[in-house]
């Protein structure tokens, strides 16, 4: 095995660099887990028991009064798991509390942060359902992941930090990984 020497002055210069790169404040997306009670005030989803050959609900409230999300950023709120081995069959979402004027989310996953919506609007009126079409369009999931929602600027740069909204999953598990 070879040993490389670096120069004192290499040494010196590399702790420069990094001291000012730790200095510099970078804006980057959050990423807030909803789903296991890590944020105070939030519901903890019960355990996905699975039934062969039977479809599964998962819902889960998200209160944005809890935890902004900055659209500017692209802030990922992961809302419900999805286990490997999973087809989502459908996922929508249900305002409770509207947020400000203009306030928009992505329904979606890692692999499409807007597969079950784009730009969806928060501002809608309670009892509004985002998201959910009258044609299923199942999504295969072999590995593990999680429903997102995602902090959107499509009609303005504005924060959630009002809303108050039911995610809702309708899942089946594939009869091969029972």
């Amino acid at each position: 095995m070879k040993h490389f020497r670096i120069p004192l002055l290499s040494w010196a210069l590399l702790l420069a660099a990094l001291v000012m790169a730790a200095s510099t404040p970078v804006y980057a997306a959050d990423t807030v887990v909803w789903y296991d009670g890590s944020i105070s005030g939030t519901q903890v989803n019960p355990q996905m028991t699975t039934a062969v050959n039977y479809m599964v609900i998962r819902r889960v409230v998200v209160d944005l009064s809890l935890r902004t999300l900055d659209a500017g950023d692209a802030d990922v709120a992961q809302v419900i798991p999805i286990p490997a081995g999973t087809t989502v069959v459908a996922a929508w979402l249900r305002v409770i509390t509207a947020d400000d004027a203009n306030a928009t989310c992505d329904l979606g996953y890692g692999g499409s942060v807007n597969a079950w919506g784009d730009a969806l609007a928060l501002d809608t009126a309670a009892g509004g359902i985002l998201g959910a079409t009258h044609d299923w369009v199942p999504i295969y999931f072999a590995a593990a992941d999680t429903i997102d929602v995602v902090a959107t600027t499509d009609t303005a740069d504005v924060d959630l930090d009002g809303a108050k909204f039911e995610v809702v999953a309708v899942m089946i598990q594939s009869i091969d990984t029972y």
